[in-house]
């Protein structure tokens, strides 16, 4: 397979309780290596699906050249039934 050195990152979340900041409550990142080297990207707001339901996305972040794609989403600040962020479906493309 090729080797990557850009990566794009989509992901569909649901605030159950509460409003996540984008990239301060929830954080998206990447890599090619395997997880030695993580690109976190600056998610945008690319539209709804539904109520409280929002779809984030970053493209051609740079990532460290490799091989072995694997992604990672983070969340924080998260308060039982003040703020809560649900994660329901994630896609990862890259290319070299």
């Amino acid at each position: 397979s090729a080797t990557a050195t850009k990566a794009d990152l989509i992901m569909l979340m649901e605030n159950g309780a509460g409003t996540a900041s984008i990239n301060v409550d929830i954080k998206g990142y990447v890599t090619a290596n395997g997880g030695t080297n993580w690109t976190e990207g600056t998610l945008v707001d690319e539209g709804t699906w539904g109520t409280n339901k929002k779809i984030y996305a970053f493209h051609d972040a740079t990532v460290t050249s490799g091989t072995d794609m694997r992604y990672k989403i983070t969340t924080h600040n998260q308060v039982a039934s003040s703020k809560e962020t649900k994660i329901h479906a994630v896609s990862i493309g890259w290319k070299a």
